[in-house]
């Protein structure tokens, strides 16, 4: 083919002479006609051979790659057949042998197979029927068994006979309770539900009536375990005119002591402290013969909350330790503690030392005698001149248990070991409360002849001031 090639363009240069008087167009197409074919036909071939080669090309390839692939199914297949091989061998070996450092124990039961609906309808049907629940598997009680079960079971549910009282009626407890209606005031004595109330707001045997306002509200920011006081986070705003209205209704009833309590406000900038100093002066204003005890919050121990209080005209400043130390933190609030209220009481102490301090403990809530011994010590200690101790009573189901009834004999021994302590006045009972009433009694006395005592003292000086001056006359 090259040489046919070579050939002719001897031969078609030897029959044609190219000189510039011919066409260039002319020129192309006899070129066109001269060599088209020859080169069709040397592209054509070079078209086919190239498809060729990279036919087998790719035919060799795959096959290697073919060939590298089952090699590594052989590979897969033997591997796989080694696993099964070494599980057959794990299954069968002995019990001693160790796998992952932990022997395999042969006594332990096979897993047992998953439970089907068939297995539990089996078991449903072979299971007690009505029968079985409508009859006692056991002979019938006897009238005698029957009986101490009953009395088993109202020993549990009833209350000792010494904490049963008497539901609180009576004229005079229905004029205090329509007038805390209409002015809208709160006591202690209704919140939480005291067995007192009737002895209290009816004058009781010492015809001394008394009462327990609780004021800035009825919803307490704390809650405190065994208390029945409605609680919230953010409670009411303060009434303004609460102070007046409590004044006004204090000196319509003609009380003779009066018991200002209130709920924590932890949400107030000053706890309540300036609320409370007002409401007793404006008692102090329209009542001024009144005896006024005030059972105050912690205030968070800060002197500065604590001291207007205390400097607002009342007699006796009280406030509760409630349990021992042990049991603070199960019995109140989190944010009460022994140490702060041991610091309010030695606080008041410090800043008025003719003011009568009181606190209170409730027992039955599963204090130990120790307990309760150093607490009365370290209350001493504070300078504490009152002290009660009354059995804690469930406000509701909702509240903390009854770890036991303390018995009236043992409220007997702790009134005997409270008077040893040098107590002034130490009430001891199981329906005693912070603000009780025979404890108001004896209190009132105690403020009458200190008053007396400092009338005398006042009587004596104007009359030795008087004699002094006539002396000095008469010399002159």
């Amino acid at each position: 083919m090259l040489a046919l090639f070579a050939a002719r363009p001897a031969r078609l240069l030897g029959s044609r002479s190219f000189t510039t008087a011919h066409s260039p167009r002319r020129e192309n197409i006899g070129i066109l006609k001269a060599y088209g074919k020859p080169v069709a036909t040397i592209f054509l071939w070079s078209a086919l051979t190239y498809m060729s080669l990279q036919a087998i090309w790719n035919t060799l390839y795959f096959d290697e790659i073919k060939l590298e692939t089952e090699a590594k199914i052989d590979d897969l297949h033997a591997e796989l057949k080694r696993l099964e091989h070494s599980y057959s061998l794990l299954k069968t070996a002995p019990a001693s042998r160790r796998f992952l450092a932990t022997e395999i124990d042969a006594t332990a039961e096979a897993k047992p197979e998953k439970r089907v609906r068939k297995d539990f309808t089996q078991r449903l049907n072979n299971g007690p029927g009505f029968g079985d629940f409508v009859s006692s598997p056991s002979a019938p009680l006897t009238p005698a068994q029957a009986m101490e079960k009953a009395q088993s079971k109202a020993a549990k549910a009833r209350l000792p006979r010494w904490l049963k009282t008497d539901i609180p009626v009576g004229k005079e407890v229905s004029r205090i309770r329509k007038t805390l209606r209409e002015l809208n005031l709160h006591t202690v004595c209704e919140e939480a539900r005291c067995p007192n109330m009737g002895e209290c707001w009816g004058g009781g045997k010492h015809g001394t009536a008394t009462a327990t306002i609780m004021i800035m509200g009825d919803t307490c920011t704390r809650g405190c375990r065994f208390c029945s006081v409605k609680t919230s986070k953010t409670p009411g705003a303060l009434d303004a005119s609460e102070p007046q209205n409590v004044a006004r209704a204090l000196a319509a009833w003609g009380l003779d002591y009066v018991v200002l309590t209130s709920v924590d406000r932890d949400d107030l900038p000053d706890f309540g402290s300036a609320h409370f100093a007002e409401t007793v002066r404006s008692i102090r204003e329209q009542a001024p013969q009144m005896m006024i005890e005030c059972l105050t919050p912690d205030f968070l121990g800060r002197p500065d909350l604590i001291e207007p209080v205390a400097q607002s005209g009342l007699d006796v400043y009280a406030h509760n330790i409630e349990t021992v130390e042990g049991l603070q933190r199960s019995v109140r609030d989190h944010r009460a503690n022994y140490k702060q209220s041991m610091f309010v009481l030695e606080h008041v102490k410090r800043t008025k030392p003719t003011l009568l301090t009181k606190s209170s403990i409730m027992l039955g809530v599963g204090e130990t005698d120790a307990e309760v011994m150093q607490t009365m010590r370290d209350l001493r200690t504070a300078g504490v001149d009152i002290v009660t101790l009354g059995q804690y009573m469930r406000p509701t189901k909702r509240h903390m248990k009854v770890h036991e009834y303390v018995t009236p004999e043992k409220f007997a021994h702790w009134e005997k070991v409270g008077n040893e302590l040098g107590f002034i006045y130490t009430a001891s009972g199981p329906l005693v409360r912070s603000s009780y009433k025979a404890g108001e009694f004896f209190i009132s006395e105690i403020l009458r002849k200190r008053a007396s005592a400092s009338n005398m003292r006042n009587v004596a000086a104007s009359v030795a001031e008087g004699r002094s001056k006539s002396d000095s006359t008469i010399q002159a």
